[in-house]
């Protein structure tokens, strides 16, 4: 039987290469988010650009399983550099996620611990990462790790540090996380891979609108590959 996967985006910017590239295409709207029903290299998908942060990922999310029943989702997108030595245009494949906004620190839990399932991490598919980085090959530099998401353009070097030494980041971003939470308790399995924009310190407002563009065609056509 063959599967049908979901992508999702959260700007346009991130899915129109994708959206481009897809047969027998039909657009549903629902909850104000668009979905795109087609094929890719001949592949059932459900592509999805959910808007910004963790919220619109989680609805998406949940909608792309309920109402399309994906049998696996891939996250898709821009994110900012957190560990060293990456830079621009490379690409991170994410071993797991953590959602660094999550603080209940104060009655005794770990930074990003989320009671509903009693975790920090939520990890990824390990077929559906290897699969990733298979369609990355050697395009870009690559490295698999975990992705921090927050309801925040990280532009502060204090904040990306806290996220190397808390978490091991290796990126932030600002949906995976959601989509990694809503795709555990579903029983999902589920996969992501950024391409980074920007340094996520303060040079990352001035960075961001240069390499936006460029990160998110990069990492469309890993993500067609994948396909392929």
């Amino acid at each position: 039987m063959t599967k049908t996967t979901g992508i999702i985006g959260a700007m346009d910017v991130e899915v129109e290469a994708i959206k481009a590239a897809m047969e027998r295409a039909e657009e549903k709207i629902i909850s104000s988010i668009p979905f795109t029903v087609g094929t890719l290299h001949g592949k059932p998908a459900i592509l999805a650009r959910c808007g910004i942060g963790k919220v619109n990922a989680a609805v998406c999310a949940q909608i792309m399983i309920s109402v399309f029943g994906v049998d696996e989702i891939i996250n898709t997108g821009v994110a900012g550099a957190v560990a060293h030595g990456i830079v621009q245009n490379d690409m991170v494949v994410a071993s797991r996620f953590v959602q660094h906004d999550v603080d209940t620190s104060p009655i005794g839990d770990p930074v990003g611990f989320v009671s509903t399932v009693n975790t920090i991490y939520f990890e990824a598919d390990r077929g559906i990462t290897e699969r990733l980085r298979a369609a990355i090959g050697d395009k870009a530099h690559t490295l698999v790790g975990t992705i921090a998401t927050g309801d925040q353009f990280v532009a502060d070097k204090r904040v990306t540090e806290k996220l190397r030494t808390l978490f091991d980041a290796a990126a932030c971003d600002m949906e995976g996380g959601a989509i990694a939470q809503v795709c555990t308790l579903a029983g999902v399995p589920f996969g992501a891979v950024r391409c980074i924009s920007d340094s996520a310190d303060e040079q990352a407002t001035m960075d961001y609108p240069d390499f936006a563009a460029k990160a998110a065609a990069t990492c469309s056509a890993m993500v067609i590959a994948y396909f392929a």
